[in-house]
């Protein structure tokens, strides 16, 4: 059966954290792939200014995933009509991989929230959860809380008690507007595709 990891996010812009993350959960879980989700609309973002239109994001995560075995991208959230579900866009991917199991990795910020989300025991029935740490989270915290969760739903969640790279897309958006470089955290070929397209300059 083959392993299909789901990394999804924003990417505003994709940076070298997200590749590490891509790259440790191939490793860590033995996948046969990742496939990077840039989202379309999370309401959760709904009313922020800085969130590119998907197709400048979606460019970027495909100029950084280049080369790079064993990464895949998908526009399905891009294109999708409405908000952006988790349990939808794993739904998606269940009828696409159907002798596969799926494994949706996030943020420990994932895992503290995850009441907030929307049909979460459709998620667990659809994927493995794969958590990894993030600064400013407590791995104690992390712990309890997938304890807590597992419980709840019956379900697994596994810890990728991974080193975070302190890289974060809001630090790099300022650096940007700022003309700060951003050379060593973020793919070159991103960041030649930023400054040739202006992006972030003029955002708040």
């Amino acid at each position: 059966m083959r392993k299909i990891g789901i990394l999804g996010g924003t990417f505003n812009p994709i940076h070298n954290g997200h590749i590490h993350i891509g790259k440790e959960a191939l490793k860590a879980l033995a996948l046969d792939e990742v496939i990077f989700v840039p989202t379309g609309r999370p309401r959760h973002k709904l009313n922020d200014a800085a969130l590119l239109n998907g197709n400048l994001r979606y460019r970027m995560v495909s100029l950084a995933i280049q080369g790079h075995n064993n990464f895949d991208l998908s526009d399905y959230e891009i294109n999708k009509e409405g908000f952006s579900f988790t349990y939808e866009t794993l739904k998606y991917f269940n009828e696409i991989y159907k002798d596969s199991q799926l494994y949706f990795i996030s943020g420990a910020d994932c895992l503290i929230n995850i009441y907030k989300w929307k049909n979460v025991a459709d998620i667990f029935k659809r994927a493995t959860l794969v958590v990894f740490n993030r600064p400013g989270f407590s791995k104690d915290d992390i712990i309890a809380q997938k304890k807590k969760v597992e419980e709840e739903f019956n379900t697994k969640i596994i810890f990728l008690d991974i080193k975070p790279l302190e890289i974060s897309s809001t630090d790099i958006r300022k650096a940007i507007k700022d003309h700060d470089e951003i050379q060593d955290i973020i793919p070159m070929s991103v960041m030649k595709f930023i400054k040739e397209n202006n992006l972030y300059e003029s955002q708040e």
